[in-house]
């Protein structure tokens, strides 16, 4: 009989369809990147999936961490005056703050799928790491993949330098597959119900620029 979460909107078929999304998200950004100066700019420039589920989640994700890579590169220009890295580090924390709520909303997602579909065993072993922080994992290792590969075309076939750059793109391009074989099988236990699945609430406590008052980020 088949399991009625195999195939669920709000939750993950594979790495493999995750591996698919990250990788146009990256592809789609490094070509349209040229339209993009703020995080409004950046959704308006590069559309999402209009169907919410795991997937528009995901690339929602991956184009969260894409940009905050580029704002940090731009955080290390040299001659960034001042005004300019204060401006960058607020970018910067507000986009962290999304990527914390967006892997929160994923497994939140994939929870809710789980218990729709009757696969969830809340009596099951927990694993170290939920689906969505393997994914949001995943997501960066895809970038730093994609900017050591971009590194390494730019240098000087068999140099040393290229062939240690080489040796970088191979250690994450295998960390790359073994933990996107780690997120098969999590996905697998918790569909057999081998495996429990919990929510948790990454709280990040901050000052609020306009009170000053310490609070816990839970809100969206």
């Amino acid at each position: 009989m088949t399991n009625p979460a195999n195939n669920h909107p709000l939750i993950p078929s594979s790495f493999a369809a995750v591996d698919t999304i990250v990788h146009q998200v990256i592809a789609t950004w490094h070509r349209l990147e040229a339209g993009v100066d703020d995080w409004d700019s950046c959704l308006a420039t590069i559309a999402l999936d209009e169907a919410e589920g795991w997937a528009r989640t995901t690339e929602k994700l991956q184009l969260i961490n894409t940009f905050q890579w580029h704002e940090e590169d731009k955080s290390r220009e040299h001659g960034a005056g001042d005004n300019v890295l204060g401006a960058i580090k607020r970018s910067i924390d507000a986009s962290n703050r999304r990527r914390v709520q967006t892997v929160d909303r994923l497994d939140d997602l994939i929870y809710t799928g789980l218990k729709e579909s009757g696969s969830l065993n809340d009596g099951a072993t927990l694993n170290s790491e939920s689906p969505a922080s393997i994914i949001d994992r995943l997501s960066v290792l895809a970038l730093k993949a994609y900017h050591v590969n971009e590194a390494h075309e730019a240098l000087t076939s068999g140099s040393q330098d290229a062939l240690a750059m080489q040796g970088r793109l191979d250690t994450l391009t295998e960390q790359y597959a073994d933990l996107g074989a780690c997120l098969d099988r999590l996905l697998a236990g918790i569909r057999a119900g081998d495996v429990g699945l919990k929510l948790y609430r990454q709280v990040k406590i901050y000052k609020d620029p306009e009170t000053g008052q310490m609070r816990a980020d839970l809100d969206d």
